[in-house]
């Protein structure tokens, strides 16, 4: 994906070192934990005028409606949302992906209308800024699961073409005798 080089590899790099050190060391043991673990070495990579978001609950108007989905983390620039994240921790079973994909497929053909910002602060302000959607959103989804028949090495293409050139996929493909395999897949 063009113009969006430099998050990716600092969200490979923090993936890479999550599951190295945080998974490796059993510090992770719940999809929360890897949230946090995962959002502490990407915030350690990232410069001052980045900021993440945990949870943020997005409404986006649809055909049916207002859908709301809360994806795991967002990444903003100064102005604008640069990345989504969407994480799956399940280190003894298969990967678990549909619900996540359909999540950022949402997001992607609805990018014109989100906005995010930290409304449940109450204080000093410090950023009460909107973040929009930019045109070139890096979509992810990171998982620890369990490593895969050689067969299914490339994974879940199906439900992306939304993301075509903007998705990155995370893995961390456990195994019983030995410290995950980590890899990625850009799409």
């Amino acid at each position: 994906m063009k113009g969006r080089g430099r998050i990716k590899s600092q969200i490979i790099d923090a993936w890479t070192s999550c599951v190295q050190t945080d998974y490796v060391n059993q510090r992770i043991n719940s999809e929360r934990s890897l949230q946090a673990a995962f959002w502490a070495q990407l915030n350690e990579r990232l410069p001052a005028n980045r900021r993440l978001f945990i949870e943020p609950g997005i409404s986006i108007r649809t055909s049916d409606g207002i859908k709301k989905v809360i994806p795991d983390i967002v990444v903003c620039n100064s102005l604008e949302v640069i990345a989504v994240i969407e994480l799956k921790y399940r280190p003894k079973g298969p990967p678990s992906y549909q619900k996540d994909i359909q999540t950022l497929d949402l997001i992607a053909r609805n990018r014109g209308g989100i906005a995010i910002a930290n409304e449940r602060f109450r204080g000093a302000e410090k950023d009460a800024r909107r973040y929009t959607a930019s045109k070139k959103i890096l979509f992810v989804w990171a998982g620890v699961h369990s490593a895969p028949a050689p067969s299914e090495e490339k994974l879940f293409e199906e439900g992306t073409n939304n993301l075509s050139g903007s998705y990155l996929q995370l893995h961390a493909a456990t195994r019983s005798d030995r410290a995950p395999d980590v890899y990625y897949y850009s799409l």
